[in-house]
């Protein structure tokens, strides 16, 4: 699960960032956000540290330390639920926790089958 998960968030990175800075901005325009170009300073930081978290998740979640690969993915989740709240739109503040409590009911279900296994091998 959380490799998997580290893979979908590293690619969602990369592809945000191709999206700011060479397409449209899709997603920020689509929250009524202007494109990257136009953001202030603070804004395209921000912007830049959301698609960061994505390769940040992905490197993380290669760790043997639990603690280290779930964090990978939390980093990622809050990056992406703040992101929503600045721009002020409720719908994308509504999708982003909707996409969070999806990955953490996976992860409640890949933990509660990881143990299911290991009781039924020991």
């Amino acid at each position: 699960f959380r490799k998997l998960m580290g893979l979908l968030y590293g690619a969602a990175g990369l592809a945000h960032l191709t999206d700011l800075l060479v397409g449209p901005s899709a997603l920020l325009v689509a929250t009524g956000t202007p494109v990257f170009a136009e953001l202030p300073p603070l804004g395209q930081a921000y912007a830049l540290l959301w698609c960061l978290a994505g390769p940040v998740s992905f490197v993380a979640s290669r760790s043997e330390k639990l603690q280290v690969a779930d964090g990978g993915l939390i980093f990622y989740g809050l990056i992406e639920v703040i992101g929503a709240v600045l721009t002020q739109s409720s719908e994308a503040f509504v999708n982003s926790i909707g996409v969070q409590a999806v990955v953490l009911a996976a992860w409640f279900y890949s933990k509660k089958g990881k143990e299911r296994r290991e009781q039924e091998q020991g």
